[in-house]
């Protein structure tokens, strides 16, 4: 897949450096996907030089090639300090672009979408609102272009974004209908403007993590087989030696909707699927190239292989899991503020208390409710109040297993009680309905136990 590496390299030794010397034009941004993270990186730094010694209109169109390269640097690196000099580079581009100009409107865009990854990466929802704000002033001029639908794109994203912990599948449903037109425009003006063909796959993207996450959310294996088809439509036509990263987060989301639907259908083999899918795309995705769709890609690999464990009840599978968010934290370890990061943490506890659940070693749970404990007060229940929930609905069920296995009370009854009381809080404002039954099922089982000094029911 990255075969074109040797002849990018090759081709930008023999020009003398990088793209950047003379600005970057059309044709050499149609490459920057293939270039490994490190000379995108010498790309944008390059490019940032080049600006300030430039003047008037084309030290603003250097900038705003800059934001370009310092979003994919972004999205690679899962460096906050990159995705402020994208948004600073995008800033700077409006200097000389009047508010009218298809130029203005593409660097308000370019903001947008920063701000759009900003809050997918560290999980600031006011970056949801700055992203809204910048699409939409992108929209108010005369000369759009083909900004008009890829700012379309991004707003829906954005309210997808807001509506999926509250919203029903019919919601989920409308949302997703809504992408057709700007996908459907993009494809049309890809005809004339070449750069038109990769948004509309953007917008694909856009469109099957909304479904997939609302699918996962609702248990809804229809939703989740949307978001399938949906990235079959965006692979359509991609050549995996020009568009590699795009066919890698494709690859991502459809393994994800195959994981989930594997979870919600109990369906071993589905989940499986999806797992040796992730393996074939990260078998040919390199860590140099983009450590953190590395790093997305084993998180998933890991979630696949807990999901399996709880279907079979394999302690193994769990030992897998953990082996893959291991990995997550080494790729991540120097990129502090990631929800990735807080989320592979979470699900790793969660699959160390499942394998000591499974093993009755009673050294093996008091080893994971550490690790529970540890994790929670490194998890923010305000960016993150999904795996906070999950890891206290977990440790409340770690805390009965060791009671189960004892026979003593030593506060886990008490514990227990506390820990679902709080996850039970969230799983309910997040509307995540079956672990919220499942929450609140097991609390009136402790309360009961609690009132008659008896043992908890089987």
């Amino acid at each position: 897949m990255f075969g074109l590496n040797r002849q990018v390299r090759k081709l930008i030794e023999e020009q003398g450096g990088g793209f950047a010397r003379e600005g970057l034009t059309a044709d050499d941004l149609s490459l920057i996907e293939v270039l490994p993270l490190g000379m995108l990186l010498n790309e944008a730094k390059e490019t940032d030089t080049l600006a300030g010694r430039a003047s008037g209109r084309k030290r603003s169109m250097l900038r705003l090639d800059s934001a370009i390269l310092w979003l994919e640097v972004t999205r690679r690196s899962g460096e906050v300090r990159a995705l402020s000099r994208a948004a600073s580079a995008a800033e700077g581009a409006l200097e000389f672009f009047g508010p009218s100009s298809a130029s203005w409107a593409r660097a308000r865009c370019e903001q947008g979408y920063a701000a759009l990854l900003g809050a997918e990466l560290f999980g600031d929802a006011s970056l949801l609102d700055a992203a809204e704000d910048a699409f939409e002033d992108s929209l108010s001029g005369s000369r759009r272009g083909l900004v008009a639908p890829h700012s379309e794109i991004g707003l829906l994203t954005v309210a997808g974004r807001r509506m999926v912990s509250t919203g029903d599948a019919q919601a989920a449903r409308v949302a997703a209908a809504r992408f057709a037109q700007p996908i459907a425009t993009l494809k049309t003006m890809s005809r004339r403007i070449r750069v038109a063909r990769m948004l509309s796959v953007e917008g694909h993207i856009h469109r099957a993590q909304l479904l997939c996450d609302w699918g996962s959310r609702l248990s809804d294996a229809p939703l989740l087989r949307a978001s399938v088809r949906d990235t079959q439509s965006a692979a359509s036509g991609l050549t995996p030696d020009f568009e590699p990263l795009t066919i890698a987060r494709i690859g991502f989301v459809r393994a994800a909707a195959q994981i989930a639907i594997g979870e919600v259908e109990e369906d071993a083999e589905i989940c499986l699927a999806g797992v040796n899918l992730l393996d074939g795309v990260l078998s040919d995705l390199l860590l140099e190239h983009s450590p953190l769709d590395r790093a997305k890609g084993e998180f998933l690999r890991g979630r696949g292989h807990q999901i399996l464990g709880d279907i079979s009840g394999d302690a193994l599978s769990f030992e897998r899991a953990i082996a893959c968010f291991d990995q997550v934290d080494k790729i991540t370890q120097n990129r502090e503020g990631l929800v990735l990061k807080a989320q592979a943490a979470a699900q790793r506890a969660l699959c160390l208390a499942r394998a000591a659940e499974i093993s009755g070693d009673v050294a093996v749970l008091n080893s994971a409710e550490r690790a529970f404990r540890s994790t929670l007060v490194s998890v923010s229940v305000a960016r993150d109040p999904e795996s906070w929930a999950l890891l206290q609905l977990n440790l409340a069920r770690l805390l009965l297993a060791r009671l189960d296995i004892t026979r003593k009370d030593r506060g886990e009854r008490a514990g227990a009680r506390a820990a679902l009381s709080s996850a039970l809080d969230v799983l309910s404002e997040r509307n995540l309905r079956a672990l919220g039954r499942s929450a609140s099922s097991t609390l009136d089982l402790v309360g009961a136990a609690m009132q008659d000094g008896g043992g908890l029911p089987p």
